[in-house]
């Protein structure tokens, strides 16, 4: 197993792979696949509209992918695959805040801190997304607590 297809499976569970572009009203952005934002490679900005194959949303995951999974490489398997679901969610800038531990992974913190998460959307909390955070917080900490 690698951080690459753990990853791309607890992504999967979250996002789910919508073939045809649609409007996140949490992310205020254009998405598509699995949970791609930024333009196709192919033909530009994402727009309504647009369509991909199965193929192409696995290729966009691992084209977003790829630079979050260079941040964790040196993590153990499971927290490594973790943080890229969380950089995927949040965005590498997010990740990198987490990673520089500006941002605290675990428990305590979601319960005091939703917003810095990515929990809410215009105030609301979503159990979707705090459900995800706390999954990963417990998948990196469970690889703390190892022997």
């Amino acid at each position: 197993m690698t951080v690459a297809l753990l990853a791309s499976k607890l992504i999967s569970v979250f996002e789910g792979c919508r073939l045809t572009a649609y409007w996140d009203p949490t992310g205020k952005r254009w998405t598509i696949g699995l949970g791609h934002t930024g333009p196709l490679p192919w033909s530009g900005p994402l727009k309504a509209g647009d369509t991909i194959t199965q193929e192409q949303a696995a290729a966009l995951l691992e084209a977003d992918a790829a630079p979050l999974i260079k941040l964790v490489e040196d993590r153990p398997l499971i927290a490594a695959a973790a943080l890229v679901s969380f950089g995927i969610n949040c965005g590498e800038g997010a990740l990198r805040r987490v990673l520089s531990g500006s941002i605290a992974i675990d428990h305590e913190e979601f319960m005091s801190g939703a917003d810095a998460y990515g929990e809410s959307s215009g105030g609301a909390r979503l159990p979707g997304l705090v459900a995800r955070r706390q999954l990963e917080a417990a998948l990196i900490e469970a690889e703390r607590t190892q022997p």
